[in-house]
């Protein structure tokens, strides 16, 4: 029987395309070799005055590689863009003569008279259109079949580029970002207090118990622990919250723009609740968790020291039986010891 896939996730302004841009953490001018290749070979074969590899999102498309822009990002309406068609069709799109386009024409590029033809392709990852790669003529002007497959086959080149780079920060295992993902959505994180105020809270959870079952009961079933584990912290936290796996049995949450710190105990409540809902992978045991908490509200501080911070908490709050959870205080003093959910 032929092979099927799923529908390709399109959509500029639909949430879960959006979320995939934003967890792709990808920012203009990403000065990726490959990605700089592409543009550079499709300039020179083509003739195009301007080509980019770019992420759309609502009014905004950033360039990871470009030639002709000049600048990292540009905003155009959704509805006068031609790469905002292209994600939202999720199929490619040529326009000869864009002056004569009855939508186009009104693209500002266009009626600077700095783009007379187009045609772009979908730069898809892991089944998601995150934007396109795309030529841009200074005048009207056919492309030939050749050159739209050129562009195809770069596109293809690029989707993959883009997919090694995730994988190569994705656990495995979990598909949970790994400790390198990790420093950059922490450091993100932090430095995004600059211009929205609130706190940021650090979650390092061990798993109790956990060398137990990979004794007992082998390192498959050890590692459907982790993966079960990893689903429910998924369903515990918010949308904008990020799990880590940083190997073994250690997993971090990262969450942003929080209101204070009781909200970011109330989410460590729910994670080790989440957890308690697991069954038991077997043989009486029972996988159990312990959670250090490290918050900030400055953007200045050190993205390791918050981590480490956390994970000294978290040591704190295994040492003493009575507790689930450890707060550390910004000057590691007087740790604010929480016994919820003990069984």
């Amino acid at each position: 029987m032929p092979e099927t896939r799923a529908p390709l996730v399109t959509g500029v302004s639909n949430p879960s395309r959006l979320r995939a841009v934003a967890e792709s953490h990808l920012v203009g001018h990403l000065r990726d070799a490959g990605l700089d290749a592409v543009v550079a070979s499709l300039h020179v074969a083509i003739h195009a005055p301007i080509v980019v590899v770019n992420l759309v999102t609502p009014g905004l498309q950033t360039y990871l590689a470009e030639i002709g822009v000049g600048d990292p990002c540009s905003t155009v309406p959704d509805s006068l863009s031609f790469c905002a068609e292209v994600v939202d069709s999720g199929a490619p799109l040529v326009v000869p003569d864009a002056t004569a386009h009855p939508i186009y024409a009104n693209n500002p590029l266009v009626r600077a008279g700095s783009v007379g033809a187009y045609a772009g392709v979908p730069v898809v990852d892991d089944g998601v259109v995150l934007g396109s790669l795309a030529i841009f003529a200074d005048a009207p002007r056919e492309f030939t079949e050749d050159e739209l497959a050129l562009l195809y086959y770069q596109a293809r080149l690029v989707s993959s580029s883009l997919a090694l780079r995730r994988m190569a920060r994705v656990d495995s295992l979990t598909g949970l970002p790994n400790r390198a993902l990790l420093s950059d959505r922490l450091a993100w994180a932090i430095l995004h207090l600059e211009r929205q105020p609130g706190q940021v809270g650090v979650l390092f959870l061990d798993l109790d118990s956990f060398k137990e079952v990979n004794d007992r009961l082998g390192h498959a079933a050890g590692d459907d622990q982790l993966v079960a584990v990893a689903a429910a912290l998924r369903q515990a936290v918010r949308v904008t919250d990020t799990v880590a796996r940083l190997g073994g049995d250690e997993f971090v949450v990262v969450c942003e723009a929080m209101t204070s710190t009781e909200e970011v105990l109330a989410l460590a409540e729910r994670i080790l609740a989440a957890i308690d809902t697991l069954p038991s992978p077997g043989h009486g045991l029972r996988i159990d968790a312990s959670i250090g908490i490290a918050v900030s509200q400055s953007s200045k501080s050190d993205p390791e020291e918050l981590l480490r911070r956390a994970d000294e908490a978290m040591y704190r709050a295994k040492q003493d039986p009575r507790a689930r959870l450890n707060l550390a205080t910004p000057t590691l003093e007087a740790p604010i010891v929480s016994t919820t959910g003990l069984g």
